[in-house]
């Protein structure tokens, strides 16, 4: 599958991509992956999309190949849609379907909402919108205490024989490697799920990642605005799932005038597993 590498200027780094498939005239999909991986996690989608759509997948800041700004530690949904929105007005796609993983699916619904004109149909999949779940508010709790604690642990074995820069970074390491096992019942829901080979950058250099969970729990949800929204939409859920996770996408799709449900069978990630039925569902939105 051939491909061609694309880099857009933010000032002080490069959000670096690809694009693939069937020339600008085919309906245009931009894939927006979850914490802890990059483009390469949608390569089975857009090989499976290439003959009938024009593909176009990026690193996320701090991602890949991107870079991140000096001293990177926190993000916003709203940057985020930023950095979305200067790909798709550099390789002039607009309008385009968007294809968003975990917090990629939330960029996704900030760019319908706030920027229509630039998205033709959205497919959501595990939105981690825990605000439409008050159950999981004590248990997000827990898994801040969790890392809290696991972060300190780590960072006091080596605080004895080495400097505070080290033992910092290894506390991180220590807090990525839990984030990845699956020991954070909502904040790193179904992380278990992605290979180790898309997930060796964020155990080995984990600043980016937790700039992330808090870009969501801070997004202010517009729930009026969301039930208004026009362009088409469909809620990805699979077979693997977690509970929370289901949860979440149920309350969202409960909320949005154009929106679908759609479950996948897949043991682990759903782009991954099942990247044929996905495929056909965001032609079906196109």
């Amino acid at each position: 599958m051939e491909s061609t590498a694309f880099a857009v200027d933010r000032g002080a780094f490069e959000i670096r991509g690809w694009s693939t498939g069937a020339e600008t005239a085919a309906p245009g999909v931009l894939c927006l992956h979850e914490s802890a991986t990059s483009a390469e996690v949608w390569l089975a989608l857009a090989e499976a999309l290439s003959p009938r759509a024009r593909v176009t997948a990026y690193d996320r800041r701090g991602w890949g190949l991107s870079g991140a700004p000096d001293g990177y530690r926190r993000t916003t949904i709203e940057e985020q849609a930023s950095d979305s929105e200067a790909v798709i007005e550099s390789l002039d796609t607009a309008p385009v379907t968007l294809c968003g993983a975990g917090i990629g699916a939330v960029i996704a619904l900030e760019l319908a909402v706030r920027r229509p004109g630039l998205v033709a149909a959205a497919v959501l999949i595990e939105p981690p919108l825990l605000a439409l779940v008050p159950e999981a508010t004590p248990v997000i709790s827990a898994d801040v205490e969790a890392l809290r604690s696991t972060t300190l642990a780590a960072s006091a074995r080596l605080a004895e024989t080495a400097g505070p820069h080290e033992a910092g970074a290894q506390g991180a390491r220590a807090a990525a490697e839990l984030y990845l096992a699956g020991g954070l019942e909502v904040l790193g829901a179904g992380a278990e799920r992605i290979p180790d080979e898309l997930a060796a950058e964020a155990a080995t250099g984990p600043s980016a990642l937790f700039a992330e969970p808090a870009a969501v729990s801070g997004w202010t949800v517009p729930l009026a605005e969301l039930s208004l929204l026009g362009a088409p939409a469909v809620v990805v859920t699979a077979t693997s799932t977690p509970p929370f996770i289901r949860r979440a996408a149920e309350a969202l799709a409960a909320r949005l005038r154009t929106g679908e449900r759609s479950e996948l069978a897949a043991a682990g990630l759903p782009q991954l597993d099942a990247a044929g039925e996905l495929a056909e569902l965001a032609l079906e939105l196109a």
